[in-house]
């Protein structure tokens, strides 16, 4: 018997302690301690994962991307995606996808799109009220290089936090001389209001809905890869 194997200092088993009580006692203990077991092996196999959504789009520009349940696709003549969370028709928070096109420009993207930038952001105070720019610099989205404006506005007197990315496809560095450098890209627009969650104007796209979108988005209609 398995007792006879188990050292005196380790008894009484688990069988020892059961074997006093009813049957139907003994069951339930064992199924109690085995609910941990299951919760973990759901856990680790991806059970919490939530379902995504990926979508591929070719035109004007292509590019893919997935996102959750929380956000919906509606039409927008003027992006090619855009992704929507509303409550009782109250918007919640987007995530929008339009052409860019940079005007003519030598050297890398990296030294075009913050002249290009200062432009657009006298477009965006003309457009939100009580708009406020709150950061703006280079960054990068899966290696391909784009500015960002970070921002907050009022909108029917709610507050607005916005993130827009100016993004293009990769180039390599030594591309300083090109003779036709990249001009073709598009915009992130990342809109959230507070009740989505997002804090702040810097938290935009870094949690909730909007983070799965941007983190996945990727030039072309391959998943791998930053500028595929």
């Amino acid at each position: 018997m398995l007792e006879s194997v188990v050292k005196p200092a380790y008894r009484p088993t688990l069988a020892e302690l059961l074997r006093p009580r009813p049957r139907w006692v003994r069951w339930v203990i064992v199924a109690l301690l085995l609910v941990p077991v299951a919760v973990a092996v759901w856990l680790l196999t991806g059970g919490t994962r939530t379902p995504e959504t990926h979508v591929v789009v070719r035109e004007p520009v292509a590019f893919n991307l997935a996102y959750g349940p929380r956000l919906k696709r509606v039409e927008d003549q003027s992006a090619a995606l855009r992704l929507e969370q509303r409550r009782d028709d109250l918007f919640v928070q987007s995530f929008a996808v339009k052409p860019l096109e940079l005007p003519a420009y030598r050297g890398t993207p990296s030294g075009a799109l913050p002249l290009y930038a200062t432009r657009y952001a006298q477009e965006l105070a003309r457009q939100f009220p009580q708009y406020e720019l709150v950061r703006e610099g280079r960054t990068r989205v899966n290696q391909n290089p784009g500015y960002e404006l970070v921002f907050r506005a009022k909108v029917d007197g709610r507050t607005l936090y916005g993130r827009h990315i100016l993004l293009v496809p990769a180039v390599d560095e030594d591309e300083n001389l090109v003779l036709d450098p990249v001009r073709e890209g598009v915009i992130l627009e990342l809109s959230a209001t507070p009740i989505s969650g997002t804090p702040n104007a810097e938290s935009t796209g870094t949690v909730g809905a909007l983070k799965l979108p941007l983190r996945t988005f990727r030039f072309g209609t391959e998943r791998s890869g930053g500028a595929a």
